[in-house]
C-alpha cells in the first residue's frame, strides 16, 4: 500500500485537520489504549478489556504453595524513547511438590512474561522469571498479572504500577497485521508534555529492524511509515530470536515484535513500538 500525493492543497489541509481530531481523542484515552491480554494452555490474547477476579480467602494448599516476589512493582515513569529492562520475579514453591505454572492473564498485552507457559517451580525451590513491559499509550498505568496453575488453579498476583510518556508517539500503539493485507501504515507524532502536538518538524532515519519504511508527512511534527509483515515473516523464519513466540503443539509461529523508529529528534532519537501478528 502506498500513499498518493494529492492534488489539491485544500485536501492536504483538510485531512491534517481530520488526523489532528483523530489524535486529540485518542490522548485523551491515557487509561483506555492499553492492549488487553490473557494467556493460559492454548489461550491467546483477546481483544476485550479483561476484569481479573479479586483473590479469595481460604485457597486450596496448592494454590498458596507459589510465593511471588515483589508482589507490587513501581516502576516510577518509563518513556516510549528509550529502552525497559525487564522486571524480574521470584517463583517460590514452598510445599513438598513440584507446582505447574500452566499460564498467566494480565490485564493487557503490555504485560507479558518472557518464558513459555508450561514450567515447573521445583518442590523446595524457585524461579527467575522476567517480565517485559512495553510502554503503550501515556499516562498513568495500573497492570495486574495472574499466574494459573495446573487444574486451574490460582498462582498469586503481580501488580504493576507506572506511568508512561513520550516526546514521539505513534497511532495506533500497538501495530497489528490487519487481516487482508500484509502492510500497515503507523502515523508518528511529536507532542509536548501534557499531550499535545507540536509542530515541529522530523525526520524518519531508519527503522531496526529494517521492516519498515518512511513514506510521508502531513505536517511538521508528523511523519509516517508502512510496515512489511512479509519481510517480518521472512525475519522470524530466519531463526532472529527478537521475537515472541506462540506455540501449539509442535507448531511454532511469530507473536509479536519490537521495532525502533530512528529520528533526529533530540527529544526522542528513537522511538520503540510493538508489532503484533494476528
Amino acid at each position: 500500500m502506498s500513499r498518493q500525493q494529492s492534488s489539491s492543497t485544500t485536501t492536504v489541509v483538510v485531512i491534517a485537520a481530520l488526523v489532528l481530531a483523530g489524535l486529540g481523542f485518542y490522548l485523551n484515552l491515557s487509561k483506555g489504549s492499553d492492549e488487553p491480554a490473557k494467556r493460559g494452555g492454548a489461550a491467546e490474547r483477546g481483544e476485550e478489556g479483561i476484569r481479573l477476579p479479586e483473590r479469595r480467602e481460604g485457597e486450596a494448599s496448592m494454590r498458596m504453595a507459589l510465593r511471588i516476589s515483589p508482589q507490587k512493582v513501581e516502576l516510577g515513569t518509563i518513556s516510549l524513547c528509550r529502552p525497559v529492562p525487564p522486571v524480574e520475579l521470584v517463583l517460590t514453591n514452598d510445599g513438598a511438590d513440584p507446582v505447574k505454572v500452566v499460564g498467566w492473564v494480565s490485564t493487557c498485552a503490555c504485560v507479558a512474561p518472557d518464558l513459555a507457559e508450561g514450567f515447573e517451580v521445583p518442590a523446595r525451590g524457585f524461579v527467575k522469571l522476567p517480565v517485559r513491559i512495553d510502554p503503550q499509550g501515556l499516562g498513568a498505568k495500573s497492570q495486574r498479572l495472574d499466574f494459573r496453575l495446573e487444574g486451574n488453579a490460582r498462582g498469586g498476583s503481580v501488580r504493576f504500577e507506572y506511568t508512561v510518556e513520550g516526546a514521539l508517539v505513534p497511532v495506533p500503539v500497538v501495530a497489528v497485521r490487519p487481516d487482508a493485507a500484509d502492510s500497515r501504515i503507523v502515523d508518528i507524532w511529536r507532542i509536548d508534555g501534557a499531550g499535545k502536538v507540536l509542530e515541529q518538524k522530523f525526520t524518519v532515519r531508519a527503522v531496526e529492524p529494517p521492516v519498515a519504511k518512511f513514506i510521508g508527512t502531513v505536517g511538521d511534527g508528523h511523519a509516517a511509515i508502512e510496515i512489511d509483515y512479509k519481510a517480518i515473516d521472512a525475519l522470524a523464519e530466519s531463526g532472529s530470536g527478537m521475537f515472541e513466540w506462540q506455540v501449539r503443539g509442535e507448531t511454532r509461529r511469530w507473536r509479536s515484535l519490537e521495532i525502533a523508529v530512528e529520528t533526529d529528534c533530540e527529544a526522542c532519537p528513537a522511538m520503540r513500538m510493538r508489532v503484533r501478528n494476528r
